[in-house]
């Protein structure tokens, strides 16, 4: 939204959900500046643009097959149903019921004309954000309303006008009406395909009336549902602040260096998913009827229970998710040891059973149904990660940032390594594009590496990253083999399920630790690296398993808090990584097992935005990697296991920590790299490995 300016208060309000006053103090289930609930009704006006002075100007002068010139679209009844009914058959109609649980009816109709406006007449067509206006004044030629389907001004006034952010919204007519929403459509004008804006306010006098709202978009190809649906949303969610799951622009702040993708309703052409999430249904407090818990599952027995845990607090054991399409079922859980003065974090598990399964149109990924090379959705669950923005309640709930939400595809992290050629993509609208190398055992970075539902930054030698400068990943060779799946805007890869990726935890990839954090606009690091940013990644021993999908769909997961037993290859990445001890005082911290090797090593992702050293041909805008083994946490490597450090990585065994390898165990601590024994700390190893060691200056022992 090209209008909005925000102050970010910081003011912070926690309390409990039950208690919130919706009608004195700003809550986010009542909207920004429409209600999420109830039903509203909006007027369409569809508009083509006679280039009578400058013909070479018209974006489309003849026309296309979805909307003819001189014709109203062949799509105009597909926007949106005009009445109430048991079932709907208009996409933007049915998207609001189904993601509302059937809390919010968006109807609609149109006036049953394409109005032409002509350059001669009005010259400041050109501004494609006031076309609004211009379609008002030649609307009004007509003389009176006229709809397909009959409607009056009454229908399309069910609000009271002057609705404010996060207060009620009331039910009624104004006096003298006002259209609750006025939408313009253009088949060729400046807003080409799929480009739109929205206002709080008016275009003008319709048929003697104003307006309290009013949008306007391209749609020269077909529906612009996308930036339709992104656009109006911001009337219910908020600002350009709230651009998230593949909605979001360079320009924006945000919580990663990274534009996310991933699925929202304030997503948009560059989401995976169509649906929206369960953020966002809680953030408009759609529930299903029968739901009684702000957040909600089942548990073993098909009892509801409360599914936003806290696994350190013992909310563990079995949980039950239904399809979250019709039930709303989800499970959230917040991730532990991020100080008070930080972004808290939390993982959100859905599971999408897809429009195959449950007939949610929109519970796809983006184009599957239209480019056979995509990877269709598969029945399973999806993951994302929330970054701050749990202030649904108080006066402060319209501030903070974008892409709040980081997806956590079931594929995992990895380091890229981009090519210095261009391969031409077939996926999507062929295109060059600088191709990458990923290579699943070499290239895997659980902790700080990239994933498929970002758009990652081209880092080069010129000493500092921008978000302006990133590249849509397109073509990859995975393990040697080309994907040209259009994975960005969803693959199968990306969901867990319980006969493929079942497990989320502390020794996968991904992993369930929490993630770095870096608020950003353009270049420039916001926060200067320092709080409320999280630059610690602080390992837990949460791991959720899925056990079983049912006939019915419904999956039940286990959610555990100390699973923490490496047994397989990891290679662990960021600037600091903190291994905290055991809630069970009887338990080791972390323990490697036989055969198995874990690596620290320099993360090749940027975590930072300024350069770092290296070259110019090999830049780094990471740190080295610092592992702290806390006090009162003890590390086992188990016979035959091997621990790695690579590019200047350091263990720091604090005081109180024990480091226990097995004289079997292979020690391998690379030029650069130490081990630093904190006077207190306690490291045991092979006797002569630790001569050796010491005497290369690789393990250092501290007396104080």
């Amino acid at each position: 939204m090209r209008w909005l300016i925000f102050a970010l208060l910081v003011v912070r309000c926690s309390l409990a959900f039950a208690q919130a006053d919706t009608t004195r103090v700003p809550n986010s289930t009542n909207g920004w500046y429409l209600s999420p609930h109830g039903t509203i009704r909006i007027l369409l006006l569809f508009v083509e643009i006679e280039y009578d002075q400058s013909p070479s100007r018209d974006p489309q002068p003849n026309g296309s097959e979805n909307w003819p010139k001189h014709q109203l679209p062949k799509w105009k009844d597909e926007v949106f149903d005009p009445q109430p009914a048991a079932a709907y058959f208009a996409q933007v109609t049915r998207y609001y019921h189904d993601m509302s649980l059937g809390r919010y009816t968006v109807l609609g109709d149109y006036i049953d004309t394409i109005l032409t406006l002509r350059e001669s007449e009005y010259p400041t067509v050109g501004n494609a954000h006031g076309i609004g206006v211009l379609a008002v004044k030649e609307a009004n030629k007509m003389g009176t309303l006229r709809t397909h389907h009959h409607l009056s001004i009454a229908d399309f006034d069910l609000w009271n006008r002057g609705g404010r952010p996060g207060m009620p919204k009331h039910l009624g007519a104004d006096d003298p009406h006002s259209y609750d929403h006025v939408m313009v459509i253009t088949r060729n004008s400046g807003l080409t395909h799929n480009q739109g804006s929205v206002d709080q306010g008016s275009p003008g006098k319709l048929f003697g009336y104003e307006s309290d709202s009013q949008s306007r978009f391209g749609g020269m190809y077909a529906m612009p549902y996308e930036i339709l649906q992104h656009e109006y949303n911001h009337l219910l969610f908020g600002g350009n602040n709230f651009h998230v799951g593949g909605g979001n622009a360079a320009q924006f702040s945000s919580y990663f260096p990274f534009l996310q993708g991933g699925w929202s309703m304030m997503g948009g052409s560059n989401s995976s998913l169509l649906t929206g999430n369960a953020w966002d249904r809680d953030r408009l407090g759609w529930r299903a009827a029968d739901a009684s818990l702000r957040i909600h599952a089942r548990s073993s027995n098909g009892t509801e229970v409360n599914s936003d845990i806290d696994p350190y607090n013992g909310d563990t054991g079995v949980f039950v998710l239904r399809d979250f399409m019709t039930t709303g079922d989800a499970v959230r859980i917040r991730l532990p040891f991020l100080p008070e003065n930080e972004y808290a974090q939390w993982i959100w598990l859905e599971n999408h059973q897809t429009y195959k399964r449950n007939g949610i149109l929109s519970d796809i990924f983006h184009y599957e149904q239209i480019m056979p090379c995509v990877s269709g959705i598969v029945p399973g669950i999806h993951a994302y990660l929330q970054v701050d923005r749990d202030n649904r309640y108080g006066t402060d709930i319209y501030g903070q940032h974008s892409d709040y939400l980081r997806p956590i595809p079931a594929n995992g992290n990895f380091d890229l390594e981009v090519r210095t050629t261009t391969e031409t993509f077939e996926c999507l609208w062929p295109g060059p594009t600088t191709p990458f190398d990923v290579s699943t055992s070499r290239d895997a970075n659980p902790l700080t590496g990239q994933q498929d539902l970002e758009l990652p930054l081209r880092t080069g030698g010129e000493g500092k990253l921008n978000r302006s400068t990133h590249m849509v990943p397109r073509i990859e060779y995975r393990d040697g083999k080309k994907v040209d799946q259009g994975q960005f805007y969803g693959h199968s890869r990306q969901v867990f399920t319980p006969t493929g990726v079942r497990k989320l935890g502390m020794t996968t990839n991904p992993s369930s630790a929490n993630m770095l954090t870096l608020l950003n606009q353009g270049g420039n690091a916001m926060n200067r690296y320092g709080p409320p940013d999280n630059r610690v990644v602080h390992l837990n021993g949460i791991a959720v398993e899925l056990l079983e999908q049912r006939a019915n769909g419904d999956i039940a997961m286990r959610v555990r808090n100390d699973d923490r037993r490496i047994e397989h290859n990891l290679r662990w990445c960021a600037d600091s990584i903190v291994l905290h001890p055991s809630s069970y005082h009887d338990r080791t911290a972390l323990t490697i097992a036989s055969g198995a090797r874990l690596t620290l090593d320099r993360s090749r992702t940027p975590t930072q935005l300024q350069r770092v050293g290296g070259t110019d041909n090999k830049p780094w805008y990471s740190a080295p990697t610092r592992f702290v083994i806390a006090g009162g946490a003890t590390v086992v490597g188990e016979r035959n296991c091997e621990l790695e450090l690579t590019n200047e990585s350091v263990i720091h065994v604090m005081p109180g920590a024990r480091l226990d390898l097995h004289t079997k165990a292979k020690v391998n601590v690379q030029s650069g790299s130490r081990i630093i024994v904190h006077a207190g700390g306690e490291l045991n190893a092979r006797a002569k490995v630790l001569r050796k060691l010491r005497k290369q200056g690789r393990v250092v022992e501290l007396s104080q």
